[in-house]
C-alpha cells in the first residue's frame, strides 16, 4: 500500500497561487489592522449592540454547514456576526472580566437569545461517553422561518471542542427527527445508552470548565 502524503498548509499555498495571493492580502491586512488600545473593553453590551444577524445567518449556512470549527456558539458570533474588521477589533479588545461569562453562555446555548431575540431554543439531545461529549441543539430562527440542528462535541481528554450547523429546515417534526436520529446513530456506533434530554445544562458543564478552552 502506497504511504500517504501529509499535506501541509504550505503546500497547499504552493500548488495554488490565487490562494496564496489571497492569504497574503488577507495576512497583510491583519498585520497592519489599528493598534488596540487599553481603554476599549469589548464584551456583550458591544456584541449585542453591533451584531449582524442577517451577515450571521449567511455565514453560518456558507461557512459552518457541515464543517466542524473550532470553539463554541461565542466564536461563531463573532466569526460570522461581524465583519473581519470588526472580528478583529473584538479580539484585541475581549473584556476577560466577560470572557468567561460568555463562554457559559455559549456552552448552555442561551447566549444567542440575550444577543437577538430571533432565536429560540427548541430542544436538545446530548450522548456521553468516557471519551467525548456530543450535544444536538435545535434553534429556530424568527426572521426566516428556519429550524437549525447544531452539532457541539468536546474530546475530554484534550478539553478541545468544535460545533457545526449540520441540517437547516422549515419543517419542526423532520428537524426534530434529524436530532434524534443522529443521537440513535451515537448510541449505536458507542454501543451505550447514555443519551439525555433533562439537566443537560448541568451536565454539560460538569467535566468542562470555561478556564480549559479559554484560548483555542
Amino acid at each position: 500500500m502506497k504511504k500517504k502524503t501529509l499535506v501541509t498548509f504550505d503546500d497547499i499555498l504552493d500548488k495554488s497561487p490565487k490562494i496564496k495571493k489571497k492569504f497574503e492580502k488577507f495576512q497583510k491586512k491583519y498585520q497592519n489592522r489599528p493598534k488596540p488600545s487599553k481603554k476599549l473593553k469589548i464584551g456583550l453590551k458591544y456584541i449585542k449592540k453591533y451584531f449582524n444577524l442577517d451577515l450571521f445567518l449567511k455565514k453560518i449556512e456558507k461557512y459552518n454547514y457541515r464543517y466542524f470549527d473550532e470553539g463554541d456558539m461565542l466564536d461563531r458570533v463573532i466569526q460570522y456576526g461581524f465583519e473581519q474588521d470588526e472580528v478583529w477589533k473584538i479580539q484585541d479588545h475581549f473584556n476577560e472580566n466577560e470572557y468567561e461569562k460568555l463562554h457559559n453562555l455559549a456552552f448552555r446555548y442561551d447566549l444567542l437569545p440575550k444577543i437577538t431575540n430571533n432565536f429560540v431554543e427548541i430542544d436538545f439531545m446530548a450522548n456521553e461517553t468516557l471519551e467525548r461529549w456530543t450535544g444536538v441543539s435545535i434553534l429556530y430562527s424568527k426572521i426566516n422561518s428556519k429550524y437549525y440542528l447544531f452539532i457541539d462535541e468536546i474530546t475530554k481528554d484534550e478539553g478541545k471542542q468544535g460545533n457545526c450547523l449540520f441540517f437547516k429546515s422549515k419543517n419542526k417534526k423532520l428537524i426534530k427527527n434529524k436530532m434524534v436520529k443522529i443521537i440513535q446513530e451515537i448510541d449505536k456506533e458507542n454501543n451505550t445508552s447514555k443519551s439525555v434530554n433533562i439537566n443537560w445544562k448541568e451536565n454539560y458543564l460538569s467535566f468542562i470548565t470555561p478556564s480549559s478552552l479559554l484560548h483555542h
